[in-house]
């Protein structure tokens, strides 16, 4: 699979990019989570409350029944000028829930493709420029990572003994080691900060006065 990042994509990682430096690193499970995601994302497009309550979830550690309690008084307004994004429509807490596991199954699908070495192969092999190669550019650790995050959601349980960070600093020294709490902390600000980005919340608020 190679994977197409598209104009939301482009966002998401200059967003992921806005927060590192080279004194402030990050694990690669986290660039690799916002990868799979994309892909997911441009596989399907999804509802922007949909989208946001995933990411909920994935801050929440899992915990599938309260992302979606918060996610349904979600009312900011989303960026409309991603393809990936669909207008968002009514639904009740049940409909919501499951299309948000169904994210995180197209999410991990993408995943294992990302580390299917006869899948990369013959996608890498319809690019002219690519080199050939038949390497699998994931490592295993990294990738039981993410896949644990994606299946937290799946399930819509909350991991044992995990607790979300409750403060909006970013500890570098844990990011940089892949410690949940940071990873899925800065995963979740930043696809808010993609769907709703800060500066349309303030045209919207100088819009109604």
């Amino acid at each position: 699979m190679v994977a197409v990042v598209g104009v939301v994509g482009g966002v998401l990682f200059s967003k992921l990019d806005s927060f590192l430096a080279p004194n402030r690193p990050c694990h690669n499970s986290l660039w690799i989570s916002i990868l799979a995601f994309h892909e997911a994302l441009v596989r399907k497009p999804r509802d922007p409350l949909v989208v946001a309550t995933f990411a909920l979830a994935v801050y929440l550690g899992g915990d599938l029944p309260l992302a979606v309690d918060i996610g349904q008084s979600i009312n900011r307004q989303h960026d409309a000028g991603f393809a990936e994004l669909l207008e968002p429509r009514m639904r009740g807490k049940k409909g919501l829930l499951a299309e948000v596991k169904d994210l995180a199954i197209s999410m991990r699908q993408a995943l294992t493709e990302m580390t299917d070495e006869y899948y990369v192969a013959n996608a890498m092999a319809k690019i002219p420029q690519a080199p050939s190669s038949d390497l699998v550019f994931i490592p295993l650790q990294a990738y039981l990572k993410v896949l644990k995050l994606i299946e937290r959601v799946q399930h819509g349980k909350k991991e044992i003994g995990y607790e979300p960070k409750s403060d909006g600093n970013i500890d570098y020294h844990n990011l940089a080691n892949g410690t949940p709490a940071e990873v899925r902390n800065l995963f979740t600000l930043v696809v808010f900060d993609t769907i709703y980005p800060p500066n349309l919340e303030k045209e919207d608020d100088s819009s109604r006065r």
